[in-house]
């Protein structure tokens, strides 16, 4: 008989379970501030694109933004969907290439998600939030992992376009009507086709 007293009561691959850890830890850190300090921390560590076309100040802070943006969350819903996702996906990607190779696609899809709601929204001052991003890169690496066809790839991607534009346009369910920044979205997947063809492409094949 297997004793199953020695399982991890949370059995994800190390790197996978940091992120998820680091992204719960700073959660909890900024709730417990007042209103006015959590909303400006949130307008601080958030990605503003208007402060890198010129519409608002650009301060320091805002070279770490395009990463620490990805560990922001606005409420539990959307840490709850963002860290269960991450779980999901980023331990399969994590046991099939590693830990730290995981990481570094998914700190760079995170910075792409970011760069391609800076070409759309250029001027816009509202502090993008979230894990999403970064997450839908490993989901576009999870695809090309699985040896996915390029015409399964691309109708999922058709699908996860449209789902991630309604969702822009409609809002998030269960959280008040509140949007997302579908573009991305749509930028973090891509950039994971990209990037997992990049470091990982040629020793898969």
């Amino acid at each position: 008989m297997t004793d199953r007293t020695s399982e991890p009561a949370i059995n994800l691959p190390p790197y996978t379970l940091a992120l998820v850890a680091a992204n719960v830890l700073l959660f909890v850190g900024l709730s417990v501030l007042s209103d006015d300090a959590r909303w400006t921390a949130i307008d601080l560590l958030g990605f503003v694109p208007g402060r890198y076309s010129g519409t608002s100040a650009l301060s320091p802070v805002a070279l770490i933004a395009p990463v620490s943006y990805q560990f922001i969350h606005g409420d539990w819903v959307h840490l709850t969907i963002n860290m269960v996702s991450l779980a999901a996906f980023g331990a399969g990607v994590e046991r099939q290439i590693g830990g730290g190779t995981m990481v570094s696609v998914y700190l760079l899809c995170g910075v792409l998600a970011a760069a391609a709601h800076l070409a759309v929204y250029p001027e816009s001052i509202e502090p993008v939030i979230g894990a999403s991003g970064a997450i839908s890169g490993l989901m576009a690496g999870i695809l090309l992992l699985l040896r996915s066809t390029r015409a399964a790839v691309f109708r999922i991607a058709i699908v996860w376009g449209i789902a991630m534009t309604a969702l822009g346009i409609l809002g998030m369910p269960g959280s008040s009507g509140t949007q997302i920044a579908w573009v991305a979205h749509l930028g973090g997947f891509v950039g994971g086709l990209i990037l997992f063809r990049i470091f990982v492409g040629s020793e898969r094949q």
